[in-house]
């Protein structure tokens, strides 16, 4: 039995520890590195120096020489004990308010400088994500469901941008502040080491549990937060249709049952966050309580001063707090760090433009010049790993000659457009336009080749100038003449700012038969040789579709155009008719020829 393809690709998860090589990418991405990177340390050093530098501070000041030794007196601690303790009150609150003052200003420099930087690159990142996309084949869109994309642009980038940056700040500063505890502690009492190793090793154990299993969960949590997206995005672009059909308790239940599964996760997240943090609270109270027993001890020696032993047990007040954020931290950020997994997914999308092998110097300046288009035994698919639905196709378009395309719906008019485009996988064959293979050229030559008035009209919200000319090349004479063609020239006059008049999304403050026209305008400006036409009366009233037939024959008299046909009566402007099933060539006439042939099998048929 062989195995069913899907055209929508499933989501990618990742699985296992996040590897150093992505940390290395992200930091990568930020700008000026070697200049920052030594700079942002430095500040971070200093800021949780200042905190525990106060605290020594207000120790030295409490102790009093009296009852303990205070050893030399040009010892620089001992310098800064005596003039604390003779100093007066109102300097010794200058002093303090001064060095709380600079201690608030250097964590703030050290933070905005952190968070700007990290910030930074996430911009980085997102427009190297941006430009992979813009770059990548149209298949692609259809692939992947509108919520999915939202998601990588929105959520992936926000977390990115603002979560990562502060938690990657609060991770650094936790572990420096550990470590200035840690050292603080053992030079002061070198007996303390006997708390300090089992600690870090319990510390170690839980932290690393925790982290693999917040990883998988937040990884599994990405990938029930996205079909919620999707069902919402579909839900509200096809509100009409849901109600028409009497299905809006389908798409609830489904947008019920999705929610509870992705609650569960969030859930699950909370739960594991209060196992860690039970875990974190023994062993830091374990820490502290080693300390305070060394730190009474030495007191009742005489080794050190009520004010040491106090500043001691200080540092270990609150220590279960600092563990437990770095921890959380450090969870969180193998979490996050799936925005950027997901980022950089996106950042290395496979571009739709590849090396040719056409030389470009060997195109002539004005190619091409008649228009002429031979299709050479071409086989494509929309991709590689799906259905081939262009078999062996093979066909000549006369330069200058109207062609029209008919065929039952699947027969493969339309994709035949897309091929010319080359928005397919080509898996051989040739498409050949005055003596050049397209296929073998860049996609910016290929494309600016033809010219397409699609089915349904396609507009942005801008100006009417933009809509007609997106890249400025154009000046306004050319649009007005272009305008005129399709006679919108006297109602775009009467428009308030004419050209400059502003659109609405997807032009809807015009007609269909309007925009169909405005469409046709823009393919007359862009002066491509070849014109595609893909159904484009399907949708407008006979009276725009004559003002069409009308331009096909005055604007595009000396062009090569290829019509898809809906109506049979839209063949008689044609010089030649090609009827398409199967993705093959059925059959190939004039009009006269073809017409005969469709009514004699039409009253065979009846018959």
């Amino acid at each position: 039995m062989t195995e069913k393809i899907s055209f929508i690709t499933q989501e990618e998860r990742q699985s296992g520890k996040i590897g150093l090589g992505l940390y290395s990418r992200y930091l990568n991405s930020m700008q000026y590195l070697p200049i920052f990177l030594p700079i942002i340390l430095i500040l971070l050093v200093l800021t949780s120096l200042s905190e525990s530098g106060f605290r020594y501070l207000v120790s030295l000041w409490a102790n009093d020489c009296n009852t303990i030794i205070c050893g030399d007196e040009n010892q620089l601690k001992n310098v800064i004990r005596l003039w604390l303790q003779n100093a007066d009150a109102y300097r010794i609150s200058l002093f303090f308010f001064l060095f709380c003052l600079a201690a608030i200003l250097l964590r703030a420099i050290s933070w905005i400088v952190l968070i700007g930087f990290l910030a930074n690159g996430a911009r980085v990142l997102h427009n190297q994500m941006v430009e992979s996309f813009s770059n990548v084949r149209v298949t692609f869109l259809d692939e992947n469901p509108t919520g999915r994309l939202i998601r990588r642009f929105s959520g992936d980038y926000i977390q990115i941008k603002d979560e990562i940056p502060n938690i990657f700040s609060d991770i650094i500063c936790s572990i420096i502040e550990l470590l200035i505890v840690s050292v603080i502690v053992i030079f002061q009492a070198p007996v303390a080491i006997i708390a300090v190793l089992p600690c870090i090793f319990f510390y170690y154990s839980v932290q690393v549990l925790f982290k693999t299993a917040s990883r998988e969960i937040q990884r599994y949590t990405k990938i029930l937060e996205t079909p919620i997206w999707s069902l919402f995005t579909e839900t509200v672009v096809g509100f009409q249709t849901i109600r028409a059909y009497g299905k809006s308790k389908i798409f609830y239940d489904r947008l019920i049952l999705l929610s509870h599964d992705y609650a569960k996760s969030v859930l699950l997240q909370s739960r594991i966050l209060r196992w860690l943090n039970l875990r974190l609270k023994i062993i830091s109270e374990f820490f502290g309580l080693a300390v305070t027993l060394i730190a009474v001890i030495l007191v009742a020696n005489n080794k050190i001063g009520v004010g040491e032993a106090g500043f001691l047990m200080s540092l270990t007040i609150g220590l279960d707090a600092t563990m437990q954020w770095l921890t959380r931290s450090l969870s969180m950020i193998e979490s996050k760090m799936v925005s950027v997994e997901r980022v950089i997914e996106y950042k290395n999308l496979p571009s739709e433009h590849i090396h040719y092998s056409h030389d470009p110097k060997l195109m002539k300046t004005d190619w091409p010049k008649f228009g002429e288009i031979i299709i050479e035994n071409i086989q494509a698919s929309y991709r590689k790993d799906l259905p081939i639905v262009l078999k062996n196709l093979s066909l000549k378009f006369a330069a200058g000659k109207k062609t029209g395309i008919i065929g039952r719906t699947g027969a493969g008019k339309s994709t035949l457009f897309q091929a010319f485009f080359r928005m397919l996988y080509l898996h051989s064959g040739k498409i050949i336009i005055d003596g050049i293979d397209i296929t073998q050229i860049s996609l910016d030559e290929a494309r600016k080749v033809f010219a397409i008035v699609p089915q349904e009209p396609h507009l942005f919200s801008g100006t009417l100038k933009y809509n007609l000319d997106r890249t400025g090349k154009y000046s306004d004479e050319q649009m007005w003449e272009a305008l005129k063609e399709v006679q919108l020239a006297k109602y775009i006059e009467n428009l308030p700012d004419k050209l400059n008049y502003v659109l609405t999304e997807r032009g809807h403050n015009f007609s269909v038969g309007q925009r169909q026209l405005i469409c046709m305008a823009r393919a007359i400006l862009c002066d491509a040789k070849i014109i595609l036409m893909d159904e484009a009366t399907a949708s407008v009233d006979m009276e725009t579709e004559k003002l069409i037939q009308e331009t096909l024959n005055t604007a595009f008299v000396h062009k090569t155009v290829i019509i898809i046909a809906h109506r049979l009566e839209t063949l008689n402007n044609a010089d030649h008719v090609v009827v398409l099933g199967n993705g093959q060539v059925v059959d190939y006439g004039t009009p006269a020829k073809i017409l005969s042939k469709l009514g004699e099998s039409l009253h065979s048929h009846l018959s």
